[in-house]
């Protein structure tokens, strides 16, 4: 989907964009079941078809800890939490494609607390959906160990 960057900031600033949630369990992100991502790509296309930009929030329900994946519709590596700064990239009237970001949150995976990955140029195709669920599961288990090993790294900082 083309759009303007000054029409994108302002969708995205008002909050004016499609926001879809899904929970899955660890135990399906762990064997890598492409359920949540099939149903968020469904979903984004719709959007896009819609001329509407798209966030699918996935949450991992059972996790001992907050992680969120978000799927989004951008135009750069930015989430839309940051979308003020894509004026650093672009001119106002500049018209580019959507592309599809994956960004991860969690206090455990790294020091940003964050992630963003380029997942697709436009449309999610089979390999990108694998690449997508694959990222998921490295961020998850990553996020996972730096969590076990909080105890260790405070007892370290004392």
């Amino acid at each position: 989907m083309k759009i303007k960057i000054a029409y994108f900031m302002e969708k995205v600033q008002a909050g004016e964009f499609n926001q879809t949630s899904l929970e899955i369990s660890k135990d399906d992100l762990l064997q890598e079941d492409l359920w949540s991502i099939n149903k968020a790509k469904e979903q984004m296309e719709k959007d896009l078809a819609d001329n509407k930009l798209s966030q699918v929030m996935i949450h991992v329900a059972d996790s001992e800890f907050d992680i969120n994946f978000y799927l989004e519709s951008g135009v750069i590596n930015l989430p839309f939490a940051d979308a003020k700064k894509v004026t650093h990239f672009f001119d106002d009237d500049a018209e580019v494609e959507t592309k599809i970001y994956l960004s991860t949150a969690c206090d455990y995976l790294n020091a940003s607390k964050f992630h963003i990955d380029l997942i697709s140029e436009n449309v999610l195709k089979n390999d990108e959906i694998k690449h997508t669920m694959d990222i998921m599961k490295e961020n998850y288990e990553t996020s996972v160990e730096n969590f076990s090993n909080k105890g260790e790294i405070e007892k370290e900082e004392k």
